[in-house]
């Protein structure tokens, strides 16, 4: 459904009394925030009906078993129809298909009940370009029950949605034909077929209560985990910069879109389960009919470079978060410049057990005791330089040592002043 067109502000329904530009502009802005809070009432009470009668069939109706095994097919073949046809056909044009396949997958995405090809399509590009922002249609910023079930409950409001390109999807007959009769044929491939299918061994009302409305509520589900679990609990491999995560139990409920990680950083990669041990029905489907027919002419893969890239940018930053837990001695830059001079005085004068190794100076007082090559050889360079020596001229120090000497730091010379 289309969003309301925004008024200008030279719009009739403004005051009289607003000459201010400003004030015109606030005025707008408070409207346009209001109308992104108004209530979908029709949209609500729809899923609201769906939800009550799938409970209550559950509960008083017993469906024949021949019923229980359409109803499982139904589900798997419509979320197929979303996961291959709806998302990474038609959102993200992660593959090429022929029009025999897309005649299929438009029809299999019409039994999830989940809006025509297009209006789905729109908002879910919409979801990916403004992730996490007030711009995204689900936006997990706005709490779990929103991005789950919350926002079918608003009506939609999408300033963003004419930067998102359609004309892929206005040029494609399928799109077109299914977005135009979309009504027509989700009633009848819902709950016509359903009806009819099970009439055949006289059990048409469960057909029309458990394929036909049953099946509706958990193909939602399943789907609506995807913007909710998915951007709430698991794990982040690929990217930390948007909410989107990635498990395995979510990737088995959804045919392997629970890697939703991974499909954020590489949207239009034909993989959301990257791994060769990911569980990806989808991804499955779609390479076979890449290698075994002509219906898929190409994939996108995106370089196994750059996801290794991605890997080891999240290994970093995950090392630095954990780098944070422990003491890595005195930030170089507040330490106290000293002149190697200065340093000498100390030990000479003051009796100072410092040591010099790099540039800083290090008060080994402390450490002499439980140095591994003994105190005398820390003594004998008190007030010198014992960088060479530190380095290969006594002894090779371990990366450890190098990194234990930051504990020891108190003061910082110049290059250019202990040269002098």
């Amino acid at each position: 459904m289309a969003a309301a067109p925004v008024k200008k502000p030279n719009d009739s329904s403004l005051p009289s009394s607003f000459n201010d530009d400003i004030q015109k502009q606030k005025y707008i802005n408070k409207k346009q925030s209001h109308a992104g809070n108004e209530a979908w009432w029709m949209n609500g009470a729809f899923v609201i009906i769906v939800h009550i009668v799938s409970l209550l069939s559950f509960l008083t109706y017993t469906a024949d078993r021949k019923t229980w095994v359409m109803t499982f097919v139904i589900c798997q073949l419509a979320m197929f129809g979303i996961t291959v046809g709806y998302h990474r056909l038609w959102s993200h044009r992660a593959y090429e298909a022929e029009l025999p396949l897309r005649v299929v997958l438009g029809l299999l995405g019409t039994l999830g009940f989940q809006g025509s090809i297009k209006w789905w399509v729109l908002r879910h590009r919409l979801h990916h370009r403004w992730t996490d922002t007030e711009h995204d249609p689900y936006s997990a910023a706005k709490g779990f029950w929103f991005s789950h079930m919350g926002w079918i409950f608003k009506r939609p409001h999408y300033p963003r949605m004419k930067l998102v390109d359609a004309s892929d999807l206005n040029a494609d007959p399928v799109v077109r034909f299914q977005h135009k009769y979309y009504v027509l044929l989700a009633l009848s491939c819902g709950l016509g077929i359903p009806t009819m299918v099970a009439s055949l061994w006289g059990d048409a009302l469960g057909g029309f209560l458990y394929g036909g409305i049953l099946s509706r509520t958990i193909i939602w589900h399943s789907t609506f985990c995807i913007n909710s679990f998915a951007h709430w609990a698991g794990e982040q491999l690929y990217s930390n910069e948007v909410s989107a995560r990635g498990n395995l139990l979510l990737a088995m409920m959804t045919h392997g879109e629970g890697y939703h990680n991974f499909h954020h950083e590489f949207p239009k990669d034909f993989r959301n389960g990257y791994r060769l041990c990911d569980w990806d029905p989808s991804k499955w489907i779609i390479f076979t009919l890449h290698k075994l027919t002509n219906q898929v002419p190409n994939v996108s893969r995106v370089p196994e470079n750059e996801v290794r890239k991605a890997m080891v940018n999240m290994e970093i930053i995950k090392a630095q978060e954990k780098s944070k837990k422990y003491d890595w001695g005195i930030d170089p830059s507040s330490l106290p410049v000293i002149t190697y001079e200065q340093y000498k005085q100390k030990q000479e004068q003051e009796g100072k057990e410092w040591i010099l190794v790099d540039e800083y100076v290090l008060d080994v007082s402390s450490f002499k005791d439980d140095h591994p090559g003994g105190a005398k050889i820390l003594k004998n360079y008190y007030g010198k330089d014992s960088t060479k020596a530190f380095h290969g001229g006594l002894n090779d120090h371990s990366k450890a040592a190098n990194t234990m000497t930051a504990m020891f730091r108190v003061a910082k010379i110049e290059k250019s002043q202990k040269e002098e």
